[in-house]
């Protein structure tokens, strides 16, 4: 657990959308049997607190300028009206950076909207909320022709998902850090979707 997954925390942040990823690749969630886990840290623009769209008060732990790349395992960009009413643009270096860095970024809901806002998805393979959706509102969005219609998409080094495609997004996050085997995962995946948790199934394993 000597890495960092730096979660982003704004006004309006959509709580729900990454809690399932990270309650598992966390290092603090020692009941699930693991090949690694990670140290989550929260992330804002400012260190200022921040309410959810939930009404869950969050204090960033770092503002973006203290995330350490070094350290760095992956970026997650959750959902939040934030980008449809003011473009958080400070964010687009620290993106950049991780991207060149090979860096893992994830997105979902809103946060797709600001990667095609800025360019980081006309080349990838992606998902979003539908791509007349994506260009209404991100007006130098090129990248209709790597659309996908799908819960997530992981293409490049970027994962990208659907507002209700929260699951799928935990799944593609975990795969991508290499935080289960492949066959506890597919478990993991068929158990949650399914809504039914058999411990006798899971002892199995």
């Amino acid at each position: 657990m000597d890495k960092n997954v730096y979660l982003f925390v704004c006004p309006g942040f959509a709580d729900w959308e990454p809690v399932l990823a990270i309650s598992m690749i966390s290092g603090l969630n020692s009941d699930i049997p693991k090949k690694r886990s990670y140290n989550i840290v929260t992330f804002g623009l400012t260190k200022e607190p921040v309410k959810t769209v939930g009404g869950i008060t969050i204090l960033p732990d770092v503002d973006m300028d203290e995330i350490d790349l070094s350290r760095t395992a992956m970026v997650i960009l959750s959902g939040s009206s934030l980008y449809e009413n003011e473009d958080p643009v400070q964010l687009v270096p620290r993106v950049r950076d991780c991207i060149r860095s090979n860096i893992p970024v994830a997105a979902i809901c809103g946060a797709t909207l600001f990667l095609a806002q800025h360019g980081f998805l006309d080349t990838v393979r992606h998902t979003s909320c539908g791509p007349e959706w994506l260009k209404k509102h991100a007006p130098d969005y090129h990248g209709g022709n790597h659309y996908i219609h799908a819960p997530s998409v992981t293409d490049q080094g970027i994962i990208t998902a659907n507002p209700l495609g929260f699951v799928e997004f935990a799944r593609d996050i975990i795969q991508t850090l290499d935080v289960f085997t492949p066959e506890f995962l597919e478990v993991w995946f068929g158990a949650v979707k399914e809504g039914y948790l058999d411990a006798d199934a899971f002892d199995e394993e």
